[in-house]
């Protein structure tokens, strides 16, 4: 009940001051007894008084009212003519400029005579209003047994409120709109969030601190939501947590299986072509054009990760940069599939074209602009390799391994953040298969492993040196400037290396064997004095 209710219950009730708050909520009425009875004031009391207490002094009502709205009273009803025969003008002045109602009630009204009736009022509009709550939480939570969608939800919504709504669903990235206004879709629709929630009003759908996503209303003028409608949304709320929770597990599910199959793919773990086509219908998959794999592999994450005690950013980095390369692979490729590994992305995707030559291109142009988005918006930059197309579903694990082997070599030859082609390298892929022969161990064993330990042993930095130097085609001055070295201090280091391994490194020869075992050693992973050194 609102103060204004109560006046249209009694007609002869009149406003002496504070009209203005005629809204204010009534929740109780309590009776004066006291001059600070606004200690015991809990908020929304419609207060009724005799005015025998300030009898002798009425401007002690002034400081009465203050007390009362402080103390968030509703309103105060005076019966003048009893005790008191006029109200101050000082009081009814405070009562206007705070908008508190001060009402005028006839001296012939028992204190009964108003109790009785608010109080029914009120406790039959909060049982009205209970019923109808228990009747609108029934419906919604009927409608998650009958296993009803987020449309249907949204439907019920809608029609209960009977304006505009769009919940904007964070977790699957979708937006439920329900109404007629056309600039309300064209909000929802290309506004960002944060302008969304700045226009109409807003309620966040979240468990804890996890927000799944936004249930947005429209504003009519200086329309306000009512309780029922806020009621409303509140239990259209909860099951919509309910519904996205079940979707959210429902989708963990049958990616956990999606992911097995493309493993299994990947791996060579499935061996006929009509078991691969079996589970791929299972999925609402029908490829029927051969794939390409992509791999998209963050660079250095290993390392942050292993080096940091808190983890937990670089997870979100991560899901943030898988979640940048899922959307942007989805939105270019028709048939695309994926799965995901600690640090790497694994995309199959089907051509849709009928040159293989020009999908390929446009894979890497999608791959590239892929890299440059993913370097803006992270902290990590990412090496992007591509393998051959497998015209049958069985042989994909062919191309994946052939991206695994672009992103190590190109890697090694290109440095980081780079799109490689498998078929692009060239020599290359001769090198990488040599580098994890035994007999390259033991060549690069042979001309660094005393360097290596001289370093170890020492404390020195020849082999970081030695790249260096290798890196800027042999050119000490251009390494001295590089490393901000004196070039006295570099031709020294020069010539103890080339002391260490015991080679001519000015002859074609040596500078050959040199920049081959650096080569070696960098494409295998499996190589043991990779490890042992400081570069």
């Amino acid at each position: 009940m609102k103060v204004k209710n109560l006046m249209e219950q009694f007609q002869d009730f009149k406003v002496l001051a504070g009209a203005g708050g005629l809204d204010r909520n009534v929740s109780t009425v309590s009776v004066m007894d006291a001059p600070d009875i606004y200690n015991w004031m809990k908020g929304g009391e419609f207060l009724i008084t005799t005015g025998y207490i300030m009898r002798d002094n009425p401007l002690e009502l002034r400081d009465l009212v203050i007390k009362l709205n402080e103390h968030g009273a509703a309103s105060l009803g005076i019966k003048v003519g009893r005790f008191i025969e006029e109200l101050p003008k000082e009081v009814k002045e405070v009562g206007d400029g705070l908008n508190f109602p001060i009402i005028y009630i006839p001296k012939w009204y028992a204190f009964t005579d108003i109790i009785n009736p608010v109080l029914s009022s009120i406790v039959n509009s909060q049982a009205k209003k209970l019923m109808m709550s228990e009747n609108i939480h029934k419906s919604f939570t009927q409608m998650v047994i009958q296993g009803k969608s987020t449309s249907d939800i949204m439907d019920t919504l809608y029609k209960i409120l009977d304006k505009d709504i769009a919940f904007i669903d964070l977790i699957f990235n979708r937006n439920y709109i329900r109404g007629n206004s056309h600039e309300f879709k064209e909000d929802i629709y290309n506004m960002g969030l944060k302008d969304n929630l700045d226009k109409y009003y807003n309620y966040p759908v979240q468990i804890g601190s996890s927000i799944y996503g936004y249930i947005v209303v429209e504003k009519n003028g200086k329309d306000i939501l009512s309780d029922l409608d806020n009621i409303s949304i509140e239990h259209a709320s909860t099951v919509l947590k309910l519904n996205i929770q079940k979707e959210i597990s429902n989708h963990q599910i049958e990616q956990k299986y999606r992911d097995e199959f493309i493993q299994d793919l990947i791996l060579n773990n499935i061996k006929t072509v009509e078991e691969a086509n079996n589970r791929a219908a299972l999925y609402g998959w029908k490829i029927e054009n051969g794939l390409i794999c992509l791999i998209v592999d963050i660079d250095n994450f290993k390392e942050k990760f292993i080096s940091l005690k808190n983890t937990q950013e670089l997870e979100e980095e991560k899901n943030k940069i898988f979640r940048l390369a899922n959307g942007k692979m989805k939105r270019n490729f028709k048939q695309c599939f994926y799965t995901v590994y600690s640090d790497n992305i694994v995309f199959l995707v089907e051509p849709n074209k009928k040159s293989i030559d020009d999908f390929i291109k446009n894979l890497k142009n999608v791959a590239e602009e892929l890299r440059k988005e993913i370097k803006e918006n992270s902290s990590f930059t990412v090496s992007i390799g591509i393998g051959t197309y497998q015209e049958s579903i069985i042989d994909v694990y062919i191309s994946f391994v052939e991206a695994q082997k672009a992103v190590r070599i190109g890697r090694t030859v290109y440095e980081r953040d780079n799109t490689h082609i498998y078929s692009d390298l060239g020599v290359y892929k001769m090198l990488y298969n040599l580098s994890l022969e035994d007999d390259a161990n033991k060549f690069c064993g042979k001309y660094l492993q005393n360097l290596i330990d001289y370093d170890i042993e020492n404390n020195s930095e020849y082999i970081k040196t030695l790249r260096s130097i290798v890196k800027n085609d042999w050119n000490l001055k251009q390494t001295s400037e590089e490393m901000f070295i004196h070039y006295n201090t570099i031709k020294y280091r020069f010539s103890k290396i080339c002391e260490i391994v015991n080679l001519d490194l000015n002859s074609r020869e040596g500078k050959f064997k040199i920049e081959f075992c650096l080569k070696l050693m960098d494409m295998s992973n499996q190589y043991s004095l990779y490890m042992k050194t400081k570069v």
